[in-house]
């Protein structure tokens, strides 16, 4: 039998049907017709069980009670300050949506997801400058072994504890703490930390820009202690200033200096300073762990050597430049470029004290090298092509609301590199990949995923004609 009440209450919502259906798209009408200007009646956040709602708002580039011209501004605005709390690396997913309320106010609302913020990880990594240098020899005797603890977001400020205890290859006992504001107004920050670090075996020279160890059986060839304290003003969203006071106490056997005078130089074998630094930031990029638009900028001066550590402070001053530059160019193309600069002024430099291309910076395609010098340039370029555009997956199965999003993207990578380095004080003539340009050119595929997790594999050319692929957990810029 066919109950008349649901007969009726079809009926009815066929005859309503029309005019709901009007009234929708007229309300879309009107939307659509609104020229503002708009006032932001309101701002909520949402999804939010650990982190301070404050903390969020800090990275709006909009406030409640502000005024915007178009529809335009808004949402440019919106999706800057959706990727300034991305940036902040404590959200699985950012959604930041516009309500308009009638023609001149509009509603915010501003979804979040929470990562996981405890996490207690075992170490196990190469001693080796990258990855593909320790797979040569897979000498598990050059492996670091321990225990990360890195507590994020404490209080729900977005605050970091970071603990480390590293046994193996390399020893080190490490604890710091970070503040990103100590004052109301969230611009005020502090850092500081401590740390032990011993080792059996030292790099002390390079020849034919392979590095040279040496080691004494059974005892510690170098110990060191390590101590600083930094002071930041972020006085806007993209700009930072970092001050930075720090001391070292660095100390090797005898052996050392008898092997190389240019360790720490004059025969010493220790090394005492104090340091002081600032460094100046500028920060636009849509994503700080994979950037496809936006820019970087910054600037570091270093004072190593303070005149409170006797004849054996190291006594020169670094400066260190970067430009980057993303341009997203469709869908899935985007363009980068970054261009890197190293000077060293004052004194020869002692061994302990010079970094040049071959560690943290380096040119692709010499993953095996290392350019030591006094100073450095080193180009990028890059096309990126998604393969598979970022996109977030809900896998409802898993229990913890922290895991419960998966993100994936995955590149297609053609790439240009060029650098050079200065080297007039180690082995020159023993290292002949320096005081030259060197470049290189390939092709890769890039993973991203979860929790910023980044895979490369890239096949390079460089420009001896060595070919290789090559396997880095890093963004290449």
């Amino acid at each position: 039998m066919i109950d008349l009440r649901h007969t009726r209450a079809i009926r009815t919502f066929a005859l309503l049907l029309p005019l709901i259906c009007a009234t929708l798209a007229s309300a879309q009408d009107n939307v659509t017709r609104y020229t503002g200007p708009f006032t932001i009646t309101g701002i909520v956040v949402e999804g939010n069980k650990t982190t301070k709602e404050r903390v969020i708002i800090r990275e709006m580039m909009v406030r409640e009670g502000d005024t915007l011209r178009t529809s335009d501004q808004i949402y440019y605005l919106l999706e800057r300050s959706r990727q300034n709390v991305v940036n902040m690396a404590l959200f699985n997913s950012v959604r930041i949506v516009p309500t308009y309320l009638n023609e001149h106010g509009i509603f915010i609302t501003i979804t979040v997801s929470e990562r996981w913020f405890y996490w207690p990880t075992p170490i196990f990594k190469y001693s080796d400058p990258n990855f593909n240098t320790w797979w040569l020899t897979k000498d598990f005797r050059r492996v670091y072994w321990g225990a990360f603890l890195y507590r994020y977001n404490m209080r729900g400020r977005n605050e970091t504890l970071y603990a480390k205890v590293q046994l193996g290859y390399t020893k080190e006992f490490a604890l710091r703490y970070r503040f990103p504001f100590i004052d109301k107004k969230q611009k005020v920050g502090m850092a500081f930390g401590a740390g032990y670090t011993t080792q059996d075996e030292i790099t002390i020279g390079t020849v034919n820009n392979k590095r040279l160890f040496l080691k004494i059986p059974g005892q510690s060839t170098r110990n060191e202690w390590k101590a600083d304290v930094e002071a930041t003003l972020r006085p806007g969203f993209d700009m930072k200033h970092t001050f930075r006071l720090g001391f070292v106490s660095a100390h090797v056997l005898d052996t050392v200096p008898r092997t190389t005078d240019t360790y720490f130089g004059k025969g010493q074998t220790q090394e005492k300073y104090f340091s002081a630094g600032y460094m100046f930031s500028y920060d636009a990029r849509d994503s700080k762990i994979y950037p496809r638009s936006g820019y970087y900028a910054d600037c570091r001066i270093d004072r190593y050597g303070l005149g409170f550590g006797g004849q054996n402070e190291p006594g020169i001053t670094t400066v260190v430049g970067t430009l980057l530059r993303s341009w997203r160019v469709g869908e899935r193309w985007s363009f980068g470029g970054s261009a890197r600069g190293k000077a060293t002024i004052g004194p020869p430099p002692p061994y302990y004290n010079q970094v040049a291309l071959g560690y943290d910076d380096y040119v692709r395609g010499y993953e095996y090298s290392v350019l030591d010098g006094e100073h450095f340039v080193l180009g990028k370029a890059n096309a990126l092509w998604a393969l598979l555009k970022p996109h977030e997956y809900i896998w409802e199965q898993m229990k913890s609301e922290n895991f419960r999003t998966l993100s994936l993207a995955i590149y297609l990578n053609a790439f240009v590199d060029a650098g050079y380095a200065w080297n007039a004080h180690f082995a020159p003539e023993r290292n002949r990949l320096s005081n030259d340009w060197q470049y290189s050119y390939g092709i890769g595929i890039n993973v991203l995923t979860i929790y910023d997790q980044i895979m490369r594999v890239e096949y390079t050319i460089n420009r001896q004609e060595q070919s290789a692929f090559y396997l880095h957990f890093a963004q290449p810029f």
